[in-house]
């Protein structure tokens, strides 16, 4: 969770200097090869944080790709924090066609465009990290007196009506 966070301020920051033009300045302060190694390690970190966020959403989502849900995966996040995440896709894709609908691509707007996606993969992944901290409960799988697994807002089965077995580990 903290190297998520980490990689969202690290990125966020480079995507303000990028929009406001500071980006020239930090690459100034930096060597060629230091601004290489920045480049790749947040780059490379995307996939080290990325990789255990998405297991534990399939996990939460019982492996189910056909009915994936972010409302159930953001369960254990504050409200706002979901609609953070959830404006941070939009602005993602927003600004990738507003970066790409340029006829010149410089380094600011090549950084522009790389750290609007490094956001979005961060502050997920902070996202996800975040919920089933927050609720373990979602990692728990649940059933129905008879047995049937039972979605963590369900609190009915939905094959036989039955209702769902409430323990003292599962938590709202």
């Amino acid at each position: 969770m903290l190297l998520s966070g980490l990689g969202l301020l690290c990125s966020m920051t480079l995507h303000i200097a990028s929009l406001t033009g500071h980006a020239i300045q930090l690459q100034n302060l930096l060597t060629e090869d230091m601004q290489f190694r920045a480049m790749t390690s947040i780059t490379a970190g995307i996939f080290v944080v990325w990789l255990p966020a998405a297991l534990i959403a399939q996990r939460i989502n019982k492996g189910n790709r056909l009915k994936f849900s972010w409302k159930d995966v953001l369960a254990g996040c504050p409200q706002w924090m979901s609609y953070a995440v959830y404006g941070l896709f939009a602005y993602a894709f927003i600004n990738f066609f507003l970066s790409i609908s340029t006829r010149e691509m410089d380094s600011q707007q090549g950084l522009r465009t790389f750290s609007g996606h490094w956001m979005l993969f961060y502050g997920m992944a902070l996202c996800i990290f975040f919920s089933s901290w927050r609720r373990p409960s979602l990692l728990r799988t649940r059933h129905c007196l008879a047995g049937h697994e039972v979605a963590h807002n369900d609190q009915f089965c939905s094959l036989c009506g039955l209702p769902a077995v409430q323990s003292g580990q599962d938590e709202n």
